[in-house]
């Protein structure tokens, strides 16, 4: 079932800016974009990981969040992302991107 996120928002300034500072050019910032589109017309776009998964402790531990989704992104990094629902709306955060030597490290060791 396809449930639209009524806001896709960045967990923090700090990766916010993070995401700015990425060319307009630049494959990972289309990418993310693309992703932030995505997910605003689906919330569950991305698959979905194990509550039980080192990475989803993980980003537990770091961000209090828990419902992790990963996006792909190109250059195959990949987009890690929660949905926080509450009665009203459903809001995805961006919690953070990662290339792919970073999210197996993110995936397989605890913080």
């Amino acid at each position: 079932m396809i449930k639209p996120s009524n806001k896709v928002v960045f967990v923090n300034e700090e990766v916010e800016k993070l995401f700015e500072t990425l060319s307009d050019e630049d494959p990972l910032k289309k990418g993310i974009k693309q992703a932030i589109k995505e997910i605003g017309d689906n919330c569950q776009a991305g698959e979905h990981i194990s509550p039980n998964s080192i990475l989803s402790e993980n980003c537990l531990k770091k961000y209090g969040a828990n419902n992790i989704r990963v996006f792909d992104l190109p250059l195959f990094y990949r987009l890690i992302y929660s949905i926080v629902p509450n009665e009203i709306e459903i809001i995805s955060v961006i919690l953070d991107w990662a290339d792919h030597k970073r999210y197996e490290k993110l995936s397989k060791k605890k913080l």
